[in-house]
Protein backbone atom coordinates (compact mmCIF):
# COMPACT_ATOMS: atom_id res chain seq x y z
CA UNK A 1 0.00 0.00 0.00
CA UNK A 2 1.49 3.69 -1.03
CA UNK A 3 1.23 6.50 1.27
CA UNK A 4 -1.47 8.61 0.37
CA UNK A 5 -2.92 5.76 -1.32
CA UNK A 6 -6.23 6.44 0.29
CA UNK A 7 -6.45 9.46 -1.26
CA UNK A 8 -5.98 8.74 -4.50
CA UNK A 9 -8.43 10.17 -7.18
CA UNK A 10 -10.51 12.22 -4.38
CA UNK A 11 -10.37 15.54 -4.88
CA UNK A 12 -12.47 18.89 -3.45
CA UNK A 13 -13.38 21.49 -6.40
CA UNK A 14 -15.89 24.88 -6.01
CA UNK A 15 -17.50 25.40 -8.78
CA UNK A 16 -18.14 29.28 -9.19
CA UNK A 17 -21.94 28.29 -8.25
CA UNK A 18 -20.05 26.91 -4.36
CA UNK A 19 -18.31 30.05 -3.94
CA UNK A 20 -21.18 32.43 -5.12
CA UNK A 21 -23.40 30.45 -2.10
CA UNK A 22 -20.73 31.06 0.09
CA UNK A 23 -20.63 34.41 -0.13
CA UNK A 24 -24.37 34.90 -0.10
CA UNK A 25 -24.79 32.98 2.70
CA UNK A 26 -22.04 35.54 4.71
CA UNK A 27 -24.06 38.35 3.01
CA UNK A 28 -27.72 36.78 4.17
CA UNK A 29 -25.71 36.43 7.81
CA UNK A 30 -24.21 40.06 7.81
CA UNK A 31 -27.82 40.88 6.99
CA UNK A 32 -29.73 39.40 9.10
CA UNK A 33 -27.19 40.49 12.25
CA UNK A 34 -27.50 44.16 10.93
CA UNK A 35 -31.22 44.24 11.29
CA UNK A 36 -31.62 42.68 14.13
CA UNK A 37 -28.97 44.75 15.95
CA UNK A 38 -31.05 47.70 14.72
CA UNK A 39 -34.28 45.82 16.47
CA UNK A 40 -35.84 46.07 13.01
CA UNK A 41 -36.06 42.22 12.02
CA UNK A 42 -36.47 39.38 14.12
CA UNK A 43 -35.15 35.77 13.33
CA UNK A 44 -38.13 33.03 12.22
CA UNK A 45 -35.27 29.62 12.96
CA UNK A 46 -35.42 28.89 15.91
CA UNK A 47 -32.15 27.50 15.77
CA UNK A 48 -30.72 30.51 14.70
CA UNK A 49 -32.93 32.23 17.00
CA UNK A 50 -31.15 30.48 19.75
CA UNK A 51 -27.83 30.93 18.78
CA UNK A 52 -28.19 34.89 17.97
CA UNK A 53 -29.64 35.12 21.72
CA UNK A 54 -26.49 33.14 22.74
CA UNK A 55 -24.21 35.49 20.83
CA UNK A 56 -24.24 37.59 17.92
CA UNK A 57 -21.11 35.46 17.64
CA UNK A 58 -22.37 32.35 17.74
CA UNK A 59 -24.92 33.31 15.01
CA UNK A 60 -22.99 34.24 12.29
CA UNK A 61 -20.45 30.93 13.51
CA UNK A 62 -23.65 28.84 13.49
CA UNK A 63 -24.92 30.13 10.06
CA UNK A 64 -21.55 29.76 8.75
CA UNK A 65 -20.77 26.60 9.80
CA UNK A 66 -23.95 24.48 8.87
CA UNK A 67 -23.99 25.88 5.30
CA UNK A 68 -20.58 25.21 4.65
CA UNK A 69 -20.55 22.15 6.21
CA UNK A 70 -23.85 21.23 3.92
CA UNK A 71 -21.37 22.68 0.94
CA UNK A 72 -18.31 20.63 1.90
CA UNK A 73 -20.74 17.62 1.47
CA UNK A 74 -22.39 18.20 -1.89
CA UNK A 75 -18.55 19.59 -3.39
CA UNK A 76 -17.14 15.97 -2.22
CA UNK A 77 -20.15 14.67 -4.05
CA UNK A 78 -20.34 16.93 -7.22
CA UNK A 79 -19.78 13.91 -9.51
CA UNK A 80 -23.59 13.30 -8.88
CA UNK A 81 -25.94 15.50 -10.35
CA UNK A 82 -28.52 15.74 -7.24
CA UNK A 83 -25.42 17.88 -5.71
CA UNK A 84 -24.62 20.00 -8.57
CA UNK A 85 -28.44 20.75 -8.78
CA UNK A 86 -28.71 21.27 -4.66
CA UNK A 87 -25.48 23.70 -4.70
CA UNK A 88 -27.37 26.05 -7.69
CA UNK A 89 -30.87 25.79 -6.39
CA UNK A 90 -28.88 27.24 -2.81
CA UNK A 91 -26.81 30.15 -5.15
CA UNK A 92 -30.23 31.13 -6.67
CA UNK A 93 -32.38 30.76 -3.15
CA UNK A 94 -29.77 32.65 -1.18
CA UNK A 95 -29.45 35.44 -3.90
CA UNK A 96 -33.22 35.84 -3.86
CA UNK A 97 -32.69 36.24 -0.24
CA UNK A 98 -29.60 39.12 -0.63
CA UNK A 99 -31.92 41.15 -2.91
CA UNK A 100 -35.03 41.10 -0.36
CA UNK A 101 -32.40 42.53 1.89
CA UNK A 102 -31.27 44.56 -0.07
CA UNK A 103 -35.04 46.25 -0.83
CA UNK A 104 -35.25 45.68 2.77
CA UNK A 105 -32.66 48.17 3.18
CA UNK A 106 -33.46 50.44 0.59
CA UNK A 107 -37.02 50.64 2.59
CA UNK A 108 -35.40 51.30 6.18
CA UNK A 109 -32.84 54.33 4.04
CA UNK A 110 -36.15 55.55 3.12
CA UNK A 111 -38.26 55.95 6.33
CA UNK A 112 -34.55 56.91 8.20
CA UNK A 113 -34.63 57.85 10.94
CA UNK A 114 -37.45 55.63 12.42
CA UNK A 115 -40.09 57.17 14.70
CA UNK A 116 -39.23 60.84 13.30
Amino acid sequence: MQVGSWTQGASFYMSPASVGLLMLNLLDGLFTLLFLQLGVAEELNPVMRVAYEQSPLLFMFSKLLIVNAGLCLLCLHRKLKASRIAIRAGAVVYAIIVVYHLAFLAHLVSHWPFGA
